[in-house]
This record gives C-alpha cells, structure tokens and sequence, in this order.
C-alpha cells in the first residue's frame, strides 16, 4: 500500500504579542462578519495548528497533519495532532460565511485565486496597509515580501487585528497586523468576492450566527460531498493509504465489504479493539466502524493517532466481538493520548529510583489512557526536562509526560491526589498569554504568590469566580479562573478566549 503526502505552505515562527480577544472591528459585509464569527469561534476553541491541515478535497475542516521536513523541531507531532494550518483556517472560515467551497489550495493559491480580488497589490514587502482593509481581508506575507514565496495568510479582524494559525505547536492567536509584517515579509492583501454591502458596527446583520462553542467544526462537509463514506454519518477521519479493505467484523479474515483505492475521507462512529494489524512499521489492534459503508478499518490506516480522541470507545450494541486472533491490549486500554519512543517504563509511583518498580514497558509508541497528572521526579530525554507525570488506569502505573505527546503539562488532564485519581473531577484547557505572569494563593493581586508563567502556557482550568478587577493591555476584567496543577488562581485577562470562558462552571 502506498502513502500520499500533500504539502501546502505553512506559517513560520516569530515574536508577535499575542491579544486576548478576537472580534471583529469596523464596517463589514454579512459574510465577513460571519467568516470572522467563525475565526474567532475556532481561536476560541483553541484549535492547533497542524501543518498541512484543512486541506482535503471535497471536505472543508480540521484534518491530521503532517512533518514539515524544514522544520521538524516543531512539527514532527502533527501527524498526531487534527487541526488548521494558515491556509486551510481561512479556507474553512471562508467556506462557512459562503456555503461553498471558494478559498482551497495554498496560501499562494489563495492569492491567485479568481474567487477574490486585490486590494492592496503586490510590492515587495512595503507597509501602509491598514488603511486599504476591510474584516474578512486575507492578509499574505513571505520571506521576502514577493508573491513567488508566499507562505503565509492571516484573516483581517479590522482595527489592526489578525487572527492566524501560525506554527506548529501552537493554537491559533489573535495578533496585530503590524507585528506580522515588519522586516519587508508584507505582499499584499485580497478581499473575497461576492459579497453584500458594508454594514456599520451596531447594525451588523451576521455578526452572531449560531456557533457551538464546544464544536465550532460541527457542519464542516461541503453540499454533496462524503468523500468514501458517502453521506457523512460520524466523525470525519482520512485514509492515508491505496487499497485498504473495509470488513464486515473487525478482523483480517472477515468478510471484505467494499475496498478504498485511494486517500479518501471516511466517517467514523466509534471505535474499538480488534485483530492487530501490522504495515509500514506500526502495529495496531484499533479499528474504526464506518456506518455509510456498513463495515470496520483497521485504524493503521486513517490518518491521525492509533486510538483518536474525537471519536468515542463503542458501547452496548456497537461492540463487535468477532476480533479474530484478539487484542493483545490490557482491559480498558487505548486512548486519546500516546506515547512516543521505545521501552517507555510505566512505573508503580512518579519516580525513577529504587522506590518505584518498573510494572512494564512499552516497547513502541502506544495509544493510553490518562486519569490525571503530578509533578513529582524530574527526567531529561533527547534534550528535554520536565517533573510531570501522568497515571495510566489501564496499567495501573505511571509515566513520565516526557514521553507523552503534546505539551509538558496535558491540557485538559486533571492533577492527581496522588493516587491515581482525579481532582478534582474535571477541567478544560486553557491558554495563557503574556510573560511573567502571576498565580495567586487567591483570586486577588495582593494574596500570596504560587509561581509565575514565565511564556505563554497551555493549563487546566477547573472553574473560574468574579473577584478582585485587573487591567492589563487597555482591557478589565474581574473573572478569575483555579488552575488545580498549581493550585493558584490566574486572572482570566491572561486567559486567551472571552473575559467570561465559555464551557468552564463557576467556582
């Protein structure tokens, strides 16, 4: 079976402050408003950046990634990692304030589009530009300011704001335009075509469509496409392989009930463990239901984690016990976290001395299950520290999160008691901004100092509380959010998302 790699252009890092708000600012067409309604729904949602993600034919969304071999330090997690890079965040946004399909392909592409016009020609990397802009504007800039070398595209929120997905490892942000384009990087901007008349601020007629705030990807398939899963029915996931078999049990000898010739979207319902499957060098005993053909793919070959977050275990009457040879995983294994490296230690407490037995290894890269995390012991590998620990249920034991993929503390993974369970029950992930930012014994700026952030950093957030009012950057706020892995609280103006977080209870 043969892969297929599609690389469109991508971001690259830089310095730029990032803001803690996303609205839009000045007057606006309908259908800007509701590209930027969306924008800033999915920077709310923090979604990542994935390199090469929103890029599929026929299918408008967050997709699997893929390794920027110019910059592997960054992306080499982004095959495991569904999201946005620069060009498919605009096409997406774009796609739901027209219903169709008018902004695919590379940011280049994008800038050549007949789907859009100039509005601020080429001119190899000037300034000036604010004044030609409109919301919902497409901003590009290169290396060297020319069109040739485009290789990145912001969306315009008006008031010398973008909104970007920007780099691997990172979420999408909310910056100023001027930061982006200094050192000669400006090449031009366009402005999408066919849209309605301009509409001043407190008249705006699109300005709130209806978005789920946990889900702003809900409807993310263009009229008529399914890709092959025909009409859609689950979560969208691709192949990344030719001529896989979809089976009527999930084993290798099942019956075959259709074949997939080629890289294609597929629809997912849930997911469970079958027969294991080796190809390519993996092995994995995951498989998928895809209820519009009827039949189960073995995970090896969609795109993405061995086991995916997004798509929930299957439940009484979804479970197939037809598994062939079986599973060779423990009871309740797989997950949505995995781990990198061979002969990772799964260990009986957080530490690596004579006080902790090593309960097993995992000699490959491995799909788990995470109750919670503590900082205990501190480990170093491949040029990295970190004194965080995550408790595996399935094992009954411990690992470090420096061979977990994704951040140095797991977003959205609760601190631990220290005995492997939660506490408290649940949170939900946050982001910081800013530097040198301060967690308090309690919600006020006189209480007690815990620590401080010294970059910007992804935290669990518990619940948040109306307190002490603080005004950093020309904003105020008095909501303060708990983050139980330091056991402070943090003022929400140091939160990226809305002053007040949507989706997190009060305290």
């Amino acid at each position: 079976m043969t892969a297929v790699l599609v690389v469109p252009a991508v971001a690259r890092a830089d310095n730029a402050q990032p803001l803690n708000q996303c609205q839009i600012a000045g007057p606006a067409s309908p259908q800007a408003q509701t590209a930027v309604a969306f924008a800033c729904a999915a920077w709310r949602a923090r979604t990542p950046y994935t390199w090469g993600g929103g890029h599929n034919p026929g299918y408008v969304g967050p997709t699997y990634g893929s390794v920027d071999w110019s910059d592997v330090q960054h992306s080499w997690r982004d095959p495991w990692i569904k999201g946005l890079d620069c060009s498919g965040f605009v096409r997406w946004a774009w796609y739901r304030a027209m219903n169709r399909d008018v902004l695919p392909g590379t940011a280049l592409d994008q800038y050549l589009s007949s789907n859009a016009f100039q509005v601020y020609p080429a001119h190899n990397g000037g300034s000036g530009i604010e004044g030609y802009l409109l919301a919902g504007d497409l901003v590009f800039t290169s290396g060297n300011g020319s069109v040739a070398d485009i290789s990145h595209v912001m969306l315009y929120l008006g008031d010398g704001k973008v909104v970007e997905e920007w780099q691997s490892g990172e979420v999408a942000r909310v910056t100023t335009l001027a930061s982006r384009t200094t050192d000669g990087r400006l090449v031009g901007a366009v402005r999408v075509r066919n849209q309605g008349a301009l509409e001043q601020p407190g008249n705006y007629s699109a300005a709130n469509p209806a978005i789920d705030p946990n889900n702003p990807f809900a409807y993310v398939l263009a009229p008529g496409a399914g890709g092959g899963g025909g009409g859609g029915n689950g979560i969208p996931e691709r192949m990344w392989a030719t001529d896989v078999n979809v089976r009527l049990h999930p084993n290798r000898s099942a019956n075959v009930v259709t074949s997939l010739p080629s890289p294609t979207m597929v629809y997912v319902r849930c997911q469970q463990h079958g027969e294991s499957v080796t190809d390519e060098g993996y092995t994995n005993d995951a498989w998928s239901y895809l209820p519009d053909l009827g039949g189960w793919i073995s995970n090896i070959y969609l795109q993405g984690p061995a086991w995916f977050s997004d798509v929930p275990q299957c439940g009484t009457g979804e479970t197939d016990s037809s598994i062939g040879s079986g599973s060779s995983a423990p009871n309740g294994a797989g997950g949505p976290n995995r781990t990198w490296g061979t002969d990772v230690a799964v260990r009986s407490t957080p530490y690596t001395d004579s006080t902790s037995t090593v309960l097993t290894r995992l000699t490959g890269p491995t799909a788990v299950q995470l109750s919670c995390q503590k900082h205990a012991q501190t480990v170093t590998a491949e040029g990295y520290t970190n004194d965080a620990w995550s408790y595996l249920p399935q094992y009954g034991g411990w690992i470090s999160n420096i061979y977990l993929q994704g951040d140095a503390w797991i977003a959205g993974i609760p601190s631990c008691d220290g005995k492997g369970t939660p506490t408290p029950a649940g949170t939900r992930p946050g982001q910081t901004w800013g530097t040198d930012v301060a967690l308090r014994v309690d919600p006020s700026t006189s209480s007690g100092l815990v620590t401080r952030l010294s970059t910007p950093t992804a935290v669990a957030i518990s619940c948040q509380k109306h307190a002490q009012s603080v005004t950093a950057e020309g904003y105020t706020n008095d909501a303060w959010s708990y983050l139980p892995q330091y056991s402070g609280w943090i003022s929400n103006i140091y939160l990226q998302g809305d002053a007040w977080l949507a989706g997190v209870p009060a305290c």
